[in-house]
């Protein structure tokens, strides 16, 4: 059913990142359900809710789980496994699976093939954990942080033999089956999803109850027919241009995408802004263009390095031009640890930022660009941090004070011309971005001899990444390494 010596093991808990399932069948009918019914699955705004569900025929709205959507196959007798479709990514032995394949034995299952979402608990709190931190923990392979991933069983997809995908136009009978087999305590470590029947009037009140406690989402199905909808909640947040990274799109020139930060009250010709989001999509080509030449002469310096995922510079500009951003959720911490972003001072008398430090900010999940507010300025409040529920006072900054490892330095040169490579980490469990990467280029020739390039990094990885792309850009032919 799939390769075992692909696993990475620890004790009973095996992972594979993909290609393992070696039951070209299974793996089939697993991504033909996917494809037939869970991506059917249509999204609707919050806004949509009054009209589209306004009658009083029953339908069954379910929470939306923000984690990984896997399959998971049990036979008795055999190892069960969770796995994704089409990539083939395999989980076997987490205490989860245990309990699913426990209770499956229990109810007299012989075979089953069942969509899960396999998510956090998190008790005690209603900050979820989303598909990140399931991956991360996933790898991580602890005890404590396997023992926090959850099986919410969503569907029946094959029972002994018994092919259930024609079910969909009534969910009824496999939803009363899904207790049935796992049981609808959603406090536990496997569950039925959590959902209730309502007359479909009710959504938008149900919906509205959902998010205010904390939920991603609802999914509300249809019983009488193959119809399902997920809704997620719709926010707008206006935020200041600080910034933006141009690069090639379409075979043109423009911005590829912005930074954005938010504002506190000003207190006399000193402001205080902490970014925010980067957001690139939702731009149109030709606002592309035109954004860059519109932010080109609003170029200042720099308070601190920045670069994108794909290590182009963020070019900082004057705060000037107010977005309006939308996206789904704000995001209060990810891989155990709180959201934090960086926090400059604006003078507007010297035009110019400096670095303050790291302080919390929420994180806007799925940001996307929706247009310019001509009509805001963030001096008026219209970027003002309150918009994400954040404390409007200033924040108490933290400053890093661990000490630096060397982990790379190399040295090039090539006649008078020199090139040094160095990564550091930084030991610092509170910073977001611990790894530096510094590059000096010195040619004696050159109107400017000496320049210093900085990225940062959030891990080991992505910062030799980073070292490799300044090596490729800026060793050419005849570079000997020196050192």
């Amino acid at each position: 059913m799939f390769n075992q010596s692909k696993l990475s093991w620890r004790g009973d808990y095996g992972i594979a990142t993909g290609g393992a399932v070696t039951d070209h069948v299974l793996l089939n009918v697993a991504n033909e359900f996917d494809q037939q019914v869970m991506r059917k699955i249509q999204a609707l705004s919050p806004a949509d809710l009054p009209q589209r569900f306004s009658g009083d025929d029953p339908v069954l709205v379910a929470h939306k789980y923000d984690g990984e959507g896997v399959f998971v196959y049990f036979e008795r007798g055999k190892t069960s496994f969770a796995f994704s479709a089409p990539g083939g990514r395999v989980r076997v032995g987490f205490p989860a699976l245990k309990e699913l394949e426990a209770k499956l034995i229990e109810a007299g299952v012989n075979k089953a093939l069942l969509r899960c979402e396999l998510a956090l608990a998190e008790p005690g709190s209603e900050r979820r954990g989303g598909v990140s931190e399931v991956i991360r923990l996933s790898f991580s392979a602890s005890d404590d942080d396997l023992a926090r991933l959850k099986l919410v069983a969503l569907d029946a997809v094959m029972l002994d033999g018994r092919d259930l995908r024609a079910q969909q136009s009534a969910f009824t009978e496999t939803w009363d089956l899904l207790e049935r087999l796992v049981g609808a305590d959603a406090s536990a470590r496997v569950h039925r999803m959590e959902a209730k029947q309502l007359p479909e009037k009710d959504v938008a009140a149900e919906f509205a109850r959902i998010v205010e406690t904390g939920g991603e989402g609802v999914v509300v199905r249809r019983l009488n027919r193959a119809d399902a909808f997920k809704i997620k909640p719709h926010r707008s947040i206006d935020a200041v241009v600080i910034g933006f990274v141009e690069g090639e799109f379409e075979g043109q020139w423009g911005v590829a995408s912005l930074l954005t930060g938010l504002s506190y009250p000003e207190e006399g010709t000193e402001a205080l802004l902490q970014t925010f989001v980067r957001v690139g999509s939702g731009l149109k080509d030709a606002q592309r263009v035109a954004l860059l030449d519109t932010l080109r002469p609003l170029k200042l310096a720099a308070p601190l390095p920045m670069t994108d995922s794909s290590g182009r510079t963020v070019q900082f500009v004057r705060p000037t031009l107010i977005a309006e951003l939308h996206g789904e959720d704000l995001i209060q911490a990810e891989g155990g640890q709180e959201q934090r972003t960086q926090v400059l001072s604006w003078n507007s008398e010297t035009k110019s930022y400096e670095f303050l430090g790291l302080a919390p900010c929420a994180r806007l999940s799925f940001a996307r660009f929706a247009r310019l507010r001509e009509d805001k300025e963030w001096q008026s409040g219209g970027a003002r941090i309150a918009q994400i529920g954040s404390d409007a006072s200033r924040p108490q900054l933290h400053r890093s004070s661990g000490e630096a490892k060397v982990l790379r330095r190399e040295v090039y040169g090539k006649g008078e011309m020199l090139r040094k490579l160095v990564v550091l980490h930084k030991d610092d469990a509170d910073l977001a971005f611990p790894y530096l990467i510094y590059w000096t280029d010195y040619s004696a020739r050159r109107a400017e001899p000496l320049k210093v390039s900085l990225d940062v990094a959030i891990n080991e990885e992505r910062a030799q990444v980073l070292a490799e792309q300044r090596l490729q850009q800026g060793l050419t032919k005849g570079f000997v390494r020196l050192l």
